[in-house]
């Protein structure tokens, strides 16, 4: 999980959320009518729905749309980050759509939701309104996550990001195989001075699948300790994951700002 810049929606389309909010506020909750009332309007809703997904598609990592949990299937589906099942107003509002995998989406977190009893805030991490890396660390070696926040241990836990059966750690692990050879490419092709081949490399490791992992590569290799931390990689690589032009070309920070949040 990466931060994620929230884009804005086609006017058109803005505005015609808008109304459908406020048709389902004049519904009444008694007996899930408000509910069923905007579970119907989201079915209909087919041109507002195509909308929100193309947009969803700039935002989300990798060429290809990937799912803004795990970060390493396509998004296919459009995720109420706080189900419709518990608050149907919530159905036409654009802060609260996600792009999600299948999996993501309805076998793993499908309706759940809690928030902090103290706060109110959801005790889910969305990457487009917080840091995920203030609440995860990745593990490099084993591809799993490690909590730093009872956030992080509950965004584990619900989507199952750990979970062998989802085989996420093992795809990690070869996500981070692939990050360095593409950054020696990338630097073979620097002291060729081969443009091309520069921007090749760059392409593909800011658009493969499972950004969180190349994310995490850039962020421990400057932590203090980080020599112990990343014992197992080689000098070569510590020393181009602390380059500040490859840093510069593909760190993504929290705020996402500029062409990187839209590069796909």
């Amino acid at each position: 999980m990466i931060p994620i810049q929230r884009l804005a929606l086609p006017d058109t389309t803005e505005e015609r959320m808008a109304v459908l909010t406020g048709r389902i506020e004049k519904r009444d909750e008694a007996n899930g009518r408000r509910k069923s009332y905007a579970d119907d309007l989201w079915k209909k809703e087919r041109d507002v729905k195509k909308s929100i997904r193309t947009v969803l598609h700039r935002m989300a990592p990798g060429v290809l749309g990937c799912c803004m949990y795990c970060g390493g299937t396509t998004g296919m589906a459009i995720e109420h980050f706080e189900p419709r099942e518990k608050n149907p107003l919530q159905t036409f509002r654009w802060p609260n759509h996600l792009l999600a995998c299948g999996d993501c989406n309805s076998t793993y977190k499908n309706d759940w939701w809690e928030c902090d009893p103290e706060t109110g805030e959801p005790l889910l991490i969305d990457p487009t309104r917080e840091d995920p890396f203030a609440h995860l660390f990745l593990e490099l070696g084993k591809g799993t996550y490690r909590k730093l926040t009872s956030k992080g241990q509950k965004t584990i836990e619900v989507l199952g990001l750990n979970l062998d059966e989802r085989r996420l750690p093992v795809a990690r692990v070869l996500a981070r195989k692939e990050a360095r050879i593409l950054i020696r490419d990338w630097d073979r092709a620097r002291r060729d001075s081969d443009e091309a081949g520069m921007r090749d490399a760059l392409d593909v490791l800011r658009n493969q699948p499972f950004a969180d992992v190349w994310q995490s590569m850039l962020r421990q290799a400057v932590l203090p300790g980080a020599d112990l931390v990343l014992g197992d990689e080689q000098p070569e690589v510590l020393r181009l994951l602390r380059d500040e032009e490859l840093r510069t070309a593909t760190l993504v920070e929290f705020p996402v700002q500029g062409a990187l949040a839209v590069d796909h």
